[in-house]
């Protein structure tokens, strides 16, 4: 299957891909099968449909193993681990992942190691394992860093400095999101960037800290603006605008002039944000 091809099945319906996947597979065209049972599984996960995407993946994997394909199971395994990330499977996601990272250690893929170990992580932060989630998240950020790959070690950095949110360690929380926010700025990821911001807001207004919250969110909201993700920078500059009596008056006067230059700005027409809609940077995905 070409590249050509593979970017055309995103815009098929997964289940006429489905169809093709049987009908290869009745042909004897078992790798074909594979891949395209693998494709639809990523439309899938694209739509937070993952019952019907772990169902793919494990038929892929299946398909794989058939053909003592070690490139190919490795992958559908990983993708397999995703989609049980996403049902909450933890124990299952652990075992996967976890068997997922050896073969990718022993075909030397140090990317796939990475998001192997970031993914368990996940979900050994998913089953309860704080310290053992943390001592992932930083192994897979070091080798991140090692392999030059800058938006994956911030990735790892948002989420670790989520798991010490909900642990409610701030001081450790606002540190780890602040390096993923350096990162974000060298490499000019302006939805990352908006990220980061949002949550120190967050901390901020936590710590009882209206002044340093109100600026986070400006500037948040300003970078999701930017990155033209208009439903959630509107929502974060209403946050930072509720703030208004509660700074400063010479930040309010300052604030006030960059919330309304960026109401003015926003379109007219925002739609409200999909609680399913999948997060493509909650894992990093292997194709």
């Amino acid at each position: 299957m070409s590249s050509e091809q593979e970017e055309s099945l995103d815009d098929m319906d997964p289940a006429e891909i489905l169809e093709g996947a049987a009908k290869a597979l009745k042909e004897g065209d078992k790798e074909m099968a594979a891949k395209l049972f693998n494709a639809a599984g990523n439309i899938y996960m694209s739509v937070a449909e993952y019952e019907e995407a772990h169902e793919c993946f494990e038929k892929a994997l299946n398909v794989y193993k058939g053909l003592d394909d070690p490139s190919g199971t490795t992958v559908a395994l990983y993708n397999l681990g995703v989609s049980q990330i996403n049902l909450e499977r933890w124990p299952e996601a652990m075992q996967t992942l976890s068997s997922a990272m050896k073969l990718f250690e022993k075909a030397s893929n140090d990317s796939g190691v990475a998001d192997a170990i970031y993914g368990l992580a996940l979900a050994t932060l998913g089953s309860g394992d704080f310290e053992g989630a943390i001592t992932h998240f930083k192994k897979a950020q070091r080798i991140y860093r090692k392999l030059g790959n800058r938006q994956g070690e911030a990735i790892v950095l948002m989420d670790m400095g989520q798991a010490y949110l909900d642990k409610e360690d701030s001081a450790a929380a606002e540190t780890t999101i602040k390096k993923a926010l350096k990162i974000f700025r060298e490499i000019e990821d302006k939805a990352g960037i908006a990220d980061a911001l949002s949550v120190i807001g967050d901390i901020a207004e936590n710590n009882g800290n209206d002044k340093k919250s109100a600026e986070m969110f400006v500037e948040a909201a300003q970078n999701y603006y930017e990155a033209e993700i208009f439903d959630i920078a509107k929502e974060v500059v209403e946050r930072a605008e509720q703030k208004m009596w509660d700074v400063p008056k010479t930040t309010r006067r300052r604030l006030r002039k960059l919330i309304d230059a960026l109401i003015d700005a926003l379109p007219d027409d925002i739609g409200t944000p999909s609680d399913d809609e999948f997060d493509d940077d909650e894992l990093l995905n292997i194709e």
